[in-house]
């Protein structure tokens, strides 16, 4: 009740107040010019909230009927506090003509309106401590205690008026376009989000601002489908019949119940300012008109669990044992002489080049992953998001009351269950997420404005101009972290831009991440990846239950190739002939006896030339003169014999053996095994007889898989023992690709790098899941009523 009092003033003070106002000397709030305001750094007002806690009481007792109020004070039934959503207006024809014929008759479906009621919200810090492991009782209570201290004095809550400097505007005529404003904005923000986490088992838990990173949130909520022939109070209100026109029919009242609880996380680093959008904008290129002089807002809103990449975030389990067996050569391949065997032999007569089989050779081997009587552990210390909908008492007299409204008990839901396959194992489990949203920045605001139709409501995150000094604001070099041209940063739970303030992460990174369950953090580029292993927990259908007594086995295939190509090199023949220098004086006159005054000889000519003159009288003469040009030469005047004789140099191929990498990327060695022949022949032998070489069968070079033929020996070129795991022989071993399994025929069998490939987890795991680095460029969404 208000009481309105009067007062009734005499004419002396009247005057004299009036004498007041019209004095020299009064004061009034007075206008402060544009000058004057450009060196203001901005005002706000910073508070710390401390031994706090939010939730809605309803205003019944638990005894009390609808209508039958009790005194406000009355919190015996603490949660039936409400808010009430309700749809208003009538069903557009559009919506009641479910069959599409374009008439509203009894061969359409009955279309309800839905009345939804949230209630039972409440905000408080989780009873846990952030490292103690989390029970039924705690996923399945909406409340904890108060927060302890929500901030500290040096990073409190902050409400805020602050001008920025410089903002670019939506004016692109050109991509250098150097439209910009300055724009004053309205903020609220969050304390900011520290590096180093502080201890909510400290001696100054109280006060050290760590309740702020163990908050709890819980909310119930009840929908119906309301006939929208019938008033508020019905009896027959969520009776909706089948049909259009049709008769109530109360078996299809019915209601969905929702319980959400988030146990231990944190809005700290969150902000969201309040300004008027900047102009500029022409109505081309996508940039609409409706983006000038509008309301504008920028936030980031962070949800955060807490680092999820640690031990205390990934499930223990036992490790898989991995047994190799021994390496068995495929299809006798060293064999000699089989073309039709994959290698084709070691033999120098086994060529077969051209054949692709012969330029492989394989070996495989059996690897066998087993685990004996395994378990796997779920953590202890997960935060948790958990929707459920069963409760512990299902009543179907009540399927159309909730508590918001009706009164009595608030509603109880099934806890955690005892194990993964009880019929209590309700709800979606969600586990350490970390939701980080960029929602438009200055120069791309987030706009709420009248959709073009003039009806509907618009929520739109502007769409990036082709302006550099915008979009290189935004976008990210992920192969340059650390550019200067390109400054957006991704906002997750370790990194969210930076603001230079020590101690505090950063609230102006541009993209958005969202992480459910184990990730991976790669600092060197901010990014995140989801687990992948066995470890790895996320989201799950009930709640995860420990595992034990597992026992599987899995069995693979190994193949691994070698492989060689073909090369083509020239050849000389090196001991065809040879060089001999003699004394002048021995020219057939003075004696036949020349070896006596022999010089010299040379038996490879082709390792460079021995210098002579043919001359009876001074000097030296050759016996035999050749060059490297492979023709006919002319042979000295010699004993009679005056020849032309042939330098054989001809080509032959030969294998060259690949020495890393695989069939489809390989480096092969082309040096390795060059081809001489060092067979010697009787120099008693005429000349004239050497000039055929059919006796000489010529055969390629370094046919054998497992030796080189250089230097006439024998070099190893792979291990003899193929079990080595220090193997390090010319001719790699590989595991096969597409290409070289399909040249033997096989099928690849990928044996994973780490034994645990098989699925330990349970069945209701779903993993962990991650989007990360997301930037939004234009989003646009529309109300449409029915």
């Amino acid at each position: 009740m208000t009481t309105l009092h009067t007062v009734s003033f005499q004419k002396t003070v009247l005057a004299s107040l009036i004498g007041l106002c019209l004095s020299q000397s009064a004061f009034a709030l007075q206008e402060i010019s544009d000058e004057g305001l450009s060196n203001a750094t901005g005002e706000g007002i910073a508070f710390l909230p401390t031994d706090m806690s939010m939730q809605f009481n309803g205003a019944h007792s638990t005894t009390s009927t609808k209508g039958n109020f009790s005194d406000i004070t009355d919190n015996s039934n603490p949660g039936v506090g409400y808010i009430h959503l309700i749809p208003v207006g009538p069903l557009t024809k559009t919506a009641m003509d479910t069959n599409g014929d374009g008439t509203v008759n009894t061969s359409d479906r009955a279309v309800g309106k839905a009345d939804i009621y949230l209630y039972g919200l409440a905000l408080s810090q989780s009873n846990k401590a952030s490292n103690v492991a989390l029970t039924d009782t705690d996923w399945n209570n909406r409340f904890g205690k108060n927060i302890t201290s929500w901030g500290t004095p040096e990073n409190p809550w902050i409400l805020k008026v602050q001008t920025a400097l410089d903002v670019p505007n939506f004016s692109a005529t050109s991509p250098t376009d150097t439209g910009k404003s300055d724009v004053p904005y309205l903020m609220l923000e969050a304390p900011l989000y520290n590096t180093s986490i502080p201890s909510d088992t400290a001696t100054d838990a109280a006060t050290n601002g760590s309740g702020a990173y163990n908050l709890k949130l819980g909310l119930w909520a009840d929908a119906f489908v309301r006939d929208p022939s019938k008033v508020e109070g019905d009896a027959n209100e969520f009776a909706l019949g089948a049909m259009y026109g049709s008769a109530s029919n109360t078996s299809r009242e019915n209601r969905l119940r929702l319980q959400a609880i988030w146990d231990g996380f944190s809005i700290n680093g969150s902000n969201i300012k309040i300004f008027q959008t900047l102009g500029g904008a022409s109505g081309t290129k996508g940039i609409s008109t409706s983006y000038n002089q509008t309301f504008g807002m920028a936030g980031v809103l962070r949800l955060n669990s807490g680092d999820s990449t640690g031990a205390s975030s990934r499930a223990t389990f036992t490790s898989a044992m991995r047994t190799n067996g021994s390496w068995a050569m495929d299809n006798n391949s060293t064999a000699y002489g089989k073309p039709v065997t994959f290698g084709c032999g070691n033999s120098a007569n086994a060529t077969n080049f051209g054949v692709a089989r012969c330029e492989y050779r394989y070996r495989s081997r059996t690897i066998t992953d087993t685990v004996t009587n395994g378990s796997w552990t779920a953590p202890i210390a997960a935060n948790v998001l958990r929707l459920s909908t069963k409760e512990t008492t299902d009543d179907s007299t009540k399927l159309t009351t909730t508590p918001a409204i009706n009164g009595g008990v608030a509603p109880s839901f099934y806890a955690q269950p005892t194990s993964e396959t009880a019929i209590n194992n309700d709800g979606i489990y969600l586990y350490n997420p970390n939701i980080n949203l960029v929602l438009g920045t200055l120069y791309q605001p987030l706009m709420l404005g009248v959709a073009d139709d003039g009806k509907n409501i618009s929520l739109e995150i502007a769409r990036i101009p082709n302006k550099e000094s915008i979009y290189k604001k935004l976008y990210t070099d992920y192969d340059n972290p650390s550019s200067t041209t390109y400054t957006g940063s991704t906002c997750n739970v370790h990194k969210c831009g930076d603001n230079g303030l020590t101690g505090y992460q950063g609230n102006n990174a541009t993209h958005s991440s969202i992480t459910i369950g184990s990730t991976v953090y790669d600092a060197s580029t901010n990014s995140l990846s989801a687990e992948k292993g066995n470890g790895a927990v996320g989201i799950s259908f009930g709640a995860l239950k420990n595992r034990t007594g597992i026992n599987d086995t899995r069995t693979y295939k190994q193949w691994q190739d070698q492989q060689r190509q073909i090369k083509t090199d020239e050849f000389n023949w090196t001991d065809t002939y040879r060089v001999r220098k003699y004394d002048s004086w021995c020219d057939g006159i003075f004696g036949d006896n020349c070896n006596a005054t022999e010089v010299a000889q040379k038996y490879d000519p082709y390792s460079g030339q021995m210098s002579c003159v043919n001359n009876n009288f001074g000097g030296t003469w050759c016996d035999r003169s050749v060059v490297h040009n492979g023709t006919s030469q002319a042979i000295g005047n010699r004993n009679g014999y005056n020849a032309n004789v042939v330098i054989n140099k001809g080509a032959y191929s030969q294998w060259s053996y690949r020495t890393s990498g695989n069939a489809d990327v390989g480096t092969f060695n082309d040096n390795n095994g060059a081809y001489n022949d060092f067979t010697t022949y009787n120099w008693n032998q005429q000349a004239n007889n050497r000039d055929y070489e059919s006796d000489r069968a010529l055969s390629a070079a370094n046919m054998n898989w497992d030796l080189t033929s250089t230097g006439g020996g024998s070099v190893p070129r792979t291990c003899s023992d193929l079990n080595s795991a220090t193997c390090t022989g010319l001719a790699n071993w590989a595991d096969v690709t597409a290409k070289s399994a399909g040249i033997r025929g096989i099928s690849p069998d990928p044996v994973p790098t780490v034994q645990n490939s098989f699925k330990m987890s349970p069945s209701n795991n779903f993993g962990s899941a991650v989007i990360d680095g997301l930037l939004i460029q234009h989003l646009k969404v529309t109300t449409k009523g029915l």
